[in-house]
């Protein structure tokens, strides 16, 4: 199974900072994501979304003209009410696991309002504690998330010397937590979500480990999916 790349209507990244699609991924435009995948298109073809979903409040052209284009590509459409209880994204995350996805990318999940911002983080450690991976992609960091339910869990990072990164409790006390490989190294400790112990650390080796038994960890800092394994 590939992964399922989204497209949000938040702040556009470098192109160097976004996959390239292959075989096997799946490309979901939500609502204003579309008109960003219209620009990527013109470099290569396969920025075709599989699915829009959204409310068409956001694209930047009508929804009849959406419309058209998403059947002249084969464009699937799921469209969404305007008031509802989920984020465009977080809809577009549902159909992907619908699709058997579990490794999701988001761009365009950040910048403009801060709530959005946070409802995309909290949508990475909903994708972590159903057993997925999920990175949130900014225009100089990542964000993603990984859970630990009573066995160690692990995250390594192969970031470049003196860069930096932070790690946060997601909600409650993360036990267990273990960080090696970097400038500020701990064995054991725990983390809480209303004090901020693991920010502002930095890579000090090629790999840098990052562990938990129980909970879920943030991390965020200057990396790219790619570095994570």
């Amino acid at each position: 199974m590939g992964r399922c790349l989204i497209f949000g209507a938040g702040e556009r990244i470098p192109a160097e900072r976004i996959v390239t699609p292959e075989p096997g991924d799946c490309v979901i435009a939500a609502d204003g994501g579309f008109s960003w995948l219209a620009s990527l298109r013109a470099e290569d073809s396969g920025y075709v979304p599989r699915i829009f979903v959204g409310d068409f409040d956001s694209s930047g052209e009508s929804e009849v003209s959406l419309r058209a284009e998403c059947e002249a590509m084969g464009t699937q459409i799921t469209a969404l009410p305007v008031e509802k209880d989920d984020t465009d994204t977080g809809a577009a995350v549902k159909i992907g696991r619908e699709n058997g996805f579990t490794e999701f990318y988001l761009y365009g999940g950040t910048g403009g309002r801060i709530d959005h911002t946070m409802a995309n983080i909290q949508l990475l450690t909903n994708i972590a504690r159903n057993g997925g991976t999920g990175y949130l992609v900014g225009p100089a960091f990542t964000v993603t998330a990984f859970h630990a339910s009573g066995e160690e869990a692990s995250l390594r990072i192969r970031g470049e010397l003196g860069r930096t990164f932070s790690v946060f409790s997601a909600g409650g006390v993360v036990s267990g937590v273990t960080i090696a490989g970097a400038k500020y190294e701990i064995t054991g400790a725990e983390l809480t979500d209303d004090f901020a112990l693991g920010v502002s650390n930095s890579f000090a080796a090629e790999d840098t480990v990052i562990a938990c038994k129980k909970g879920t960890l943030l991390v965020m800092g200057e990396f790219l999916p790619d570095d994570c394994g």
